[in-house]
């Protein structure tokens, strides 16, 4: 579990929210095995859901570059 990192994640614009996230969400669902995190509102808005695997990391980067995707750096 301590290969997981924390990341925070947006869109490049308002289509692109709206062509992706639902996606987005499903893949860190299925990796965080919650749909709960914080979630601005703004538009397009940024989530930073919980701390998840490379793995699943990578299929967010790897989904479009439209899904701009951000390590967290812990100090």
């Amino acid at each position: 579990m301590s290969d997981q990192k924390r990341i925070y994640y947006t869109y490049k614009s308002i289509e692109a929210w709206k062509k992706y996230d639902e996606k987005v969400r499903e893949i860190i669902v299925k990796d965080a095995g919650t749909d709960v995190w914080i979630y601005n509102r703004a538009l397009p808005p940024t989530g930073y859901p919980p701390a998840l695997s490379p793995e699943t990391i990578k299929k967010l980067k790897d989904l479009s570059e439209d899904v701009v995707i951000e390590e967290v750096q812990d100090d």
